[in-house]
């Protein structure tokens, strides 16, 4: 009996099948606000999953930097901020670990997203950061989305691809002796 020698997926492949397993979430609310700068007007989603865990994404930018729109979990958020020390103010940094290995504007996009939200909010003296917002209101607000079976419909989206390789142009010698 033949061997069968292990095909192996491509890049293409192993994106599609991962975007397969990943839970389908909600769109409950479709938004705009500024990012942190104001130099730029961000598009974001607040998302519910088949368990009702909350996600946020930011899918557009008005500006030139780049992002990662991959849904974050509240609850991983949360959890960011319940570690951080409550005598110190919150920064956009708190949100690093969510996006290790991504877009550095991440971070204080989806930080713009939550002070839109009012989970955080400007301190009073200038510089000084954010303070813990009104979760409880905001938990009020999205539950409700909830209940009402929201499912807001959106531009239909292809998995997250990966970049395409840029091929150097091969150039082409005329050969006279040829024609």
């Amino acid at each position: 009996m033949k061997a069968v020698k292990p095909v192996a997926a491509t890049s293409k492949e192993v994106v599609h099948a991962v975007a397969e397993a990943l839970p389908t979430v909600r769109i409950l609310k479709v938004a705009t606000c500024p990012s942190l700068s104001g130099r730029s007007t961000l598009t974001y989603h607040l998302g519910g999953d088949a368990l009702d865990d909350l996600r946020f994404r930011v899918t557009a930018n008005s500006g030139s930097g780049q992002f990662n729109a991959d849904w974050v979990a509240l609850a991983a958020i949360r959890k960011l901020l319940d570690q951080h020390p409550a005598d110190k103010p919150l920064t956009s940094t708190l949100l690093k670990p969510v996006f290790r290995g991504r877009s550095s504007n991440s971070p204080a996009f989806l930080f713009a997203v939550l002070k839109a939200e009012g989970l955080v909010k400007a301190a009073a003296e200038k510089d000084g950061g954010y303070l813990l917002g009104g979760l409880g209101a905001f938990q009020g607000d999205a539950s409700a989305l909830v209940a009402a079976g929201t499912d807001l419909a959106v531009a239909a989206e292809s998995p997250t691809e990966l970049p395409k390789r840029k091929r150097p142009v091969k150039a082409v010698v005329a050969n006279p002796e040829s024609e």
